[in-house]
């Protein structure tokens, strides 16, 4: 790895790795981060009311010195939806272009107004919404509150995510409702206190009732900077700039993405002019393209890689098999190979790489496979088959998984890598469940704790176990009494540290790395925003 590469790296992310309220970055430029995201504070969205109005966003002039930015990324877009988590490429990067979010988040973690101007959550079940009066949808409609609510409540809407194989925003115990109460102000009414503004996956505002009128799939129809001019699916979109953008016209009149599988690829293009920029590139990989002229490169922030156990289905189902799983896990070889050494230390606690820093671990596991073999035959699991689930276009879960075959086959493990399309991997995970053995999943960092609590234990959760309820009596009662309890509480971390024991001592989830993702730009370009949550605004950029 080039030096100056790690130097920037090192600069970007420094600050710790996995502190609490250390900002490790996800974005920085990046990534837009996570199928989780975030970073900043547990308190990043305060329980007192904001005064602060919607930034006023100094346009751009109308024609850069360069009309098209072109954009390669690791991950192919199949689809346009914004009502289903799709991954951080099309939700916070390409989806920031054509849909506005209710809220920006800046790199501190602080929520910045943006759709949203003002948010009251005083009353801890109600959070009521003012609505900017100047936004146009591109249709030419005027964005009012029922927009918002109706946004809302989709990202609510159990039935129609489903459909879109996503994620709700929140689950059916959680919601309520989401109204108008006239124009431009929205009251949603929740059973418990949900921070939703600072989601993971933001809601993106789409017209009042659009979904089955607008074919999201294929169309975009929102009120965001660029207007959706062209998407091929799992090759490329392109956008042109909304000369009506509320926030100022963009100053680069056409932005172009293209999904490149191989980082080869991608760098071969940098150097043939045929892309701009690289977005989205893992550490391993970045060599590829750190010595293209003209270009400058930099931590897009940090993500969080992890590995979940399918504990619904025998033998995953026992504590004692899942904890033997641990001794099969080469660190080294897989900092190696998946992030090219540039992978934080592993925890065995993955509230530690989503912000949370209680101290819970799981202490003394090292590389040792022949202890795996001898508990998995004191557990009577001598003859297990572990399949190893992958997303297509995570080449760093890959080269991860490849590793981690050999040290399953070492403890006597049958095992094989399954690579899947990012839409099979939703529908099997977050859908129907029927994935075996492990799976790979990503995020930004840090997320913050309440939320990932909830997302361990509520019922549309990745993790099989906790779907329908079906966790260990403490982990119900602590989970009612952090509901029960504000945010910006003290009392909330002891009560999510005693959630923390429990999960680590519970093994619901193997090797955990923190890595930096990079950003390539043109050194002749400007203007590119990013932040912590793994977010990254192409709107504002312009070449000089």
């Amino acid at each position: 790895m080039d030096e100056a590469i790690e130097k920037n790296i090192e600069k970007s992310t420094s600050g710790g790795a996995l502190g609490r309220r250390a900002f490790l970055g996800l974005s920085g430029a990046s990534i837009g981060a996570l199928v989780f995201a975030a970073c900043g504070s547990d308190d990043a969205a305060s329980n007192e009311t904001s005064d602060t109005t919607a930034a006023t966003v100094a346009a751009g002039p109308a024609v850069s010195s360069k009309d098209t930015l072109k954009i390669g990324m690791n991950a192919a877009v199949e689809g346009l939806t914004p009502f289903a988590i799709q991954g951080y490429v099309w939700s916070q990067n390409l989806g920031f272009m054509f849909y506005d979010p209710l809220v920006r988040k800046d790199p501190s973690g602080k929520l910045i107004p943006w759709i949203v101007t003002e948010w009251d959550t005083t009353d801890p079940l109600k959070t009521v919404l003012k609505i900017r009066d100047d936004v146009k949808f591109h249709d030419g409609t005027r964005l009012t509150a029922k927009d918002v609510a109706y946004s809302i409540a989709a990202r609510s809407d159990e039935k129609l995510i489903a459909s879109t194989a996503g994620r709700p925003l929140m689950t059916p115990s959680q919601w309520v409702s989401a109204v108008a109460v006239d124009d431009y102000t929205v009251e949603v009414n929740t059973t418990e206190r949900v921070e939703f503004l600072i989601a993971p996956q933001p809601v993106l505002v789409t017209p009042n009732e659009s979904f089955g009128k607008v074919n999201f799939a294929n169309e975009a129809l929102g009120t965001g900077p660029y207007k959706l001019a062209k998407f091929t699916s799992g090759t490329g979109v392109d956008g042109v700039a909304n000369a009506d953008y509320w926030a100022g016209v963009p100053p680069i009149t056409n932005l172009s993405w293209s999904f490149f599988k191989d980082p080869a690829t991608a760098a071969t293009s940098l150097r043939s002019g045929q892309i701009d920029a690289v977005y989205d590139v893992a550490p391993k990989n970045l060599s590829a393209v750190s010595d293209v002229g003209g270009t400058s490169v930099s931590s897009s922030g940090t993500y969080a890689y992890w590995w979940i156990i399918q504990m619904g289905k025998a033998p995953l189902d026992k504590p004692e098999v899942r904890r033997a799983l641990r001794y099969c896990f080469d660190n080294e070889a897989i900092n190696q190979a998946a992030f090219g050494g540039l992978g934080t230390p592993h925890t065995w606690n993955p509230f530690k790489l989503f912000s949370v820093n209680s101290g819970a671990e799981a202490d003394g596991i090292t590389y040792d496979p022949a202890k795996a073999k001898q508990m998995l035959s004191d557990a009577g699991a001598s003859d297990i088959t572990i399949p190893i689930l992958c997303i297509e276009g995570y080449q760093d879960g890959i080269a991860a998984a490849q590793v981690m075959l050999e040290g399953f086959k070492a403890a006597g493990i049958k095992s094989s890598v399954e690579v899947a399309p990012a839409s099979d991997w939703l529908a099997r995970t977050y859908g129907d469940g029927s994935w075996e053995g492990i799976t790979f999943n990503a995020g930004n960092l840090p997320f913050p704790s309440k939320n990932f609590f909830d997302y361990l234990v509520n019922p549309s959760t990745i993790l099989s176990k906790y779907k329908k309820g079906d966790v260990v009596p403490a982990v119900a009662e602590l989970y009612r009494k952090v509901n029960a309890t504000p945010f910006d509480s003290p009392e909330i971390d002891g009560l999510l540290a005693q959630a923390e024991k429990i999960f680590v001592d519970d093994a619901i989830a193997l090797m955990g790395f923190g890595a930096p993702v990079g950003l390539v730009l043109p050194e002749n370009l400007t203007g590119v925003v990013t932040n912590g949550y793994g977010d990254v605004f192409w709107d504002k950029a312009i070449f000089n």
